[in-house]
């Protein structure tokens, strides 16, 4: 079997997380051969995604590649406790779960204290700020630790025009977001009620990412691709 011989770590949110019911384009990767260390999670914010990537790169020296899946603005993740468990998290309808003792609420509001939080703490340009700042010191720290780092848009960031100049060059295809792509496919036609991207939409992102990586990918997961295909007709 082939294995690629280079250790690649992946952040993102619901869109990328390869443990998950719902398979994304990480557990394609990985199944083409990919060595993948995914310290992403279900609806987490940019905080939790680029976070845990720098300290699993920090910890661990044999990453070579990282590959960062940012997502949209205006998500929270809060630590829990007990008292938090059961207030917060187990009665809500769209976010019941926690990540690693923590609760990623994301755009739930159905309890008091979230929806205020939205109504006056929520603060996107701080947010995009802290995002900027981040990207670039990651960028800094990757460069002079030779990390290879590619970084994907999951969702449209409303970048300004001074923020995009800063971004361009460290946002492969600053132009581009995941959703907002998959939203004018017939994938999403036909499964418009799924929140993360269906396999088939995956597959496209896989192929992308891999020729960001290393082109050598392409071939595998184009060829698993056409097993999948071949297996859903019959």
């Amino acid at each position: 079997m082939f294995k690629y011989d280079k250790k690649l770590l992946v952040s993102g949110c619901g869109i990328s997380f390869s443990g998950q019911q719902a398979k994304t384009w990480v557990n394609i990767l990985s199944l083409a051969g990919a060595d993948i260390v995914d310290v992403g999670g279900p609806a987490v914010s940019n905080q939790w995604i680029i976070n845990r990537a720098f300290l699993q790169l920090e910890a661990d020296p044999d990453i070579r590649q990282a590959v960062i899946q940012i997502t949209a603005i205006g998500k929270l993740d809060v630590e829990i406790n007990d008292e938090r468990i059961e207030t917060l998290v187990e009665p809500d309808t769209i976010r019941n779960f926690t990540v690693d003792d923590v609760w990623p609420s994301s755009a739930s509001e159905e309890h008091e204290s979230k929806r205020l939080w939205k109504q006056w703490l929520c603060s996107p340009k701080l947010e995009q700020q802290d995002v900027i700042c981040k990207l670039r010191l990651l960028k800094h720290w990757c460069d002079t630790h030779d990390v290879k780092l590619t970084v994907i848009q999951g969702y449209d960031m409303l970048w300004d025009n001074d923020q995009h100049a800063q971004l361009t060059s460290i946002i492969h295809n600053i132009e581009y977001n995941i959703i907002d792509h998959y939203h004018g496919t017939d994938w999403y036609k036909s499964h418009g009620d799924i929140d993360v991207p269906v396999l088939g939409f995956q597959f496209e992102i896989a192929q992308a990412v891999a020729q960001q990586i290393d082109p050598g990918l392409v071939d595998r997961v184009e060829k698993i691709r056409h097993d999948f295909t071949k297996s859903r007709a019959s």
